[in-house]
């Protein structure tokens, strides 16, 4: 029964991995793909609930971190489409995908979240991956500058959203906390998309594909499974979504890939799915200290 959770989890991450596709063969503007994946997502969970008669889910009172989460999800995602308008995929997502070794960062000087040693090398190792994948080169001008701002803004988004989370009680109803969060960041970028004509009909045809896809079924496959698997294998099986955005921009759109970019993506994920294991061993040890059982994985 659990591989079905497995499979869920994977799902999720591939799914989530396909906005990127809808935005190019879709050729859709970036704020108005964030508003309508998002306020879209926002509704079919609506009516998911409905359906399954749990509307309270949809007046708890969020927590404040709930809510910044909101506007930290529109702003990342929104950020996200506009890097890769002008600067290749792989290079967007595994900026993204160095959030993670920021925030651990952030949290050792937040939080108190001291960094040991292999933790502070693995962190290391994922800049270090990401210079490769740059080919040592950060020298950007134009176009590819501005690409590569909005891919920083989304790192700095991303990050903050990872660090707000940890102050969000681990009881948090999880479909009331994605609703909320979808129907907030709907709402930040309702003013982007005001006064805009309405989307004609290949348009409606991609924002339902996002809203459906990336959208609801990978938020529905990730709230499922994240409850049922032990937490170090949903973050490593999340750790497909970069890998799925990589071999799409290389295979799908033609994007440049030389040995030294490959090596440096491996290094990447292979330190943040490092870090995923040494993150969830810590946080057993402390359940331990506690005095609290540990669940058994």
């Amino acid at each position: 029964m659990q591989s079905g959770f497995y499979l869920l989890a994977a799902l999720s991450a591939i799914l989530m991995g396909t906005i990127g596709i809808i935005a190019r063969f879709g050729e859709l503007d970036a704020a108005m793909l964030t508003f309508y994946r998002l306020g879209l997502g926002a509704l079919i969970l609506m009516l998911f609930l409905l359906f399954r008669r749990e509307t309270a889910r949809l007046w708890v009172k969020p927590h404040w971190g709930t809510v910044a989460g909101g506007v930290l999800l529109a702003t990342f995602i929104l950020c996200f489409l506009k890097a890769i308008e002008t600067i290749p995929m792989s290079l967007a997502i595994m900026l993204v995908y160095l959030a993670p070794a920021v925030a651990a960062i952030g949290a050792h000087f937040l939080f108190g979240e001291r960094l040991g040693a292999a933790a502070f090398g693995l962190i290391l190792l994922a800049f270090f991956g990401f210079a490769m994948l740059q080919e040592f080169n950060l020298d950007m001008a134009g176009a590819e500058a501005l690409g590569m701002s909005y891919a920083l803004g989304c790192l700095l988004a991303y990050t903050a959203f990872i660090l707000i989370n940890k102050k969000i009680p681990p009881a948090s109803d999880p479909y009331a906390k994605t609703w909320v969060q979808l129907a907030v960041g709907a709402l930040v970028t309702l003013p982007m998309v005001w006064g805009d004509p309405l989307p004609n009909a290949s348009e409606w045809f991609w924002l339902m594909i996002a809203a459906v896809f990336p959208g609801f079924l990978a938020i529905l496959f990730a709230v499922k499974s994240i409850t049922a698997l032990p937490a170090k294998m949903f973050g490593t099986l999340a750790y497909l979504e970069p890998l799925v955005v990589v071999l799409t921009g290389y295979l799908l759109f033609n994007e440049p890939m030389s040995a030294l970019k490959w090596g440096g993506c491996a290094l990447i994920l292979l330190s943040g799915i490092a870090q995923v294991q040494l993150a969830n061993a810590a946080n057993a040890r402390a359940q331990a200290g506690n005095g609290r059982p540990l669940k058994v994985s």
